[in-house]
């Protein structure tokens, strides 16, 4: 087995890549209400590392009419389906908010 690791910056085109795959979502960016009220800083990517494998947090924009659990189940597959294959990342769990929800002709 080659042994070889992946940079941060890696690691999220992956992932950014694998949602572009995925009709009706696209990553937040911005701050939402909850962000301003905490204090807290916006992340639509946070990737968590342990020797048993990676967690991913999405903040993510949804299109108005797309079933949100369903959407949210393809981006989940997509991500850890990508980082598998592409990397032979061990995907622990793919954890999707949707922070907005806007209308079909925004861009």
């Amino acid at each position: 087995m080659i042994d070889f690791d992946l940079s941060e910056a890696a690691l999220l085109h992956l992932i950014t890549y694998a949602l572009e795959g995925v009709e009706g979502v696209r990553l937040a960016s911005g701050r939402s209400v909850g962000d301003v009220f905490s204090g807290r800083r916006a992340r639509a990517v946070k990737v968590t590392r342990d020797e048993d494998g990676v967690r991913v947090e999405l903040a993510l924009v949804a299109v108005y009419g797309k079933p949100l659990p369903a959407l949210g189940e393809e981006v989940q597959r997509a991500v850890s389906e990508s980082l598998r294959a592409t990397a032979g990342i061990r995907v622990k769990a793919v954890d999707v908010t949707f922070s907005e929800v806007e209308p079909r002709d925004a861009s």
